[in-house]
């Protein structure tokens, strides 16, 4: 789990789109490990009228443990390996960078390091005031064509991080 992680996410979700309910967030990535997705998923079953779209290859799939928390929440959510199809129906797009510490085969997180790679022509796609969400750092899951798109929130979501951490402490 990641509290202060999730925290500052929800803060950059409000921040960004001005409610936490009524929307699409999609998680791409590798959803088996990445803990911020599972923690994020799990808080995001509070508000109402939210759903997910789990985009991944079958390696990285989200855990059963985490899909049947969300069946039980009553959250709907649907999983599919292409980014470019689903980018036109997102509010958040969640990128999470595959973990190369993850894998006991190298051969395998080299095969699926690169699988999502979010880049300006893909942004195209996406609603104006879609926000895209990232835990940092980053290798190359996101191309830095992308960092001055406005709706590249994971700077803003770095700072709200600061600011969270701060008042906890």
């Amino acid at each position: 789990c990641h509290p202060t992680q999730t925290l500052a996410d929800i803060l950059t979700i409000k921040r960004e789109l001005g409610r936490l309910d009524n929307m699409v967030i999609g998680l791409c990535g590798d959803l088996k490990f990445g803990r911020t997705v599972h923690s994020l998923a799990k808080a995001m079953t509070r508000y109402p009228n939210v759903s997910f779209v789990m985009i991944s290859p079958d390696e990285l799939k989200m855990q059963e443990h985490i899909l049947e928390e969300l069946r039980e929440a009553g959250v709907s959510y649907r999983e599919v390996k292409d980014m470019e199809s689903v980018m036109p129906e997102l509010d958040i797009l969640y990128m999470t960078r595959v973990q190369r510490e993850r894998f006991d085969d190298p051969a395998v997180y080299e095969a699926l390091k690169d699988v999502y790679i979010l880049d300006a022509a893909k942004m195209k796609n996406a609603k104006d005031k879609m926000a895209v969400l990232h835990p940092l750092p980053r290798v190359n899951e996101i191309a830095v064509d992308v960092d001055d798109d406005p709706r590249a929130a994971y700077f803003r979501q770095v700072e709200n991080g600061k600011f969270m951490r701060m008042a906890l402490i």
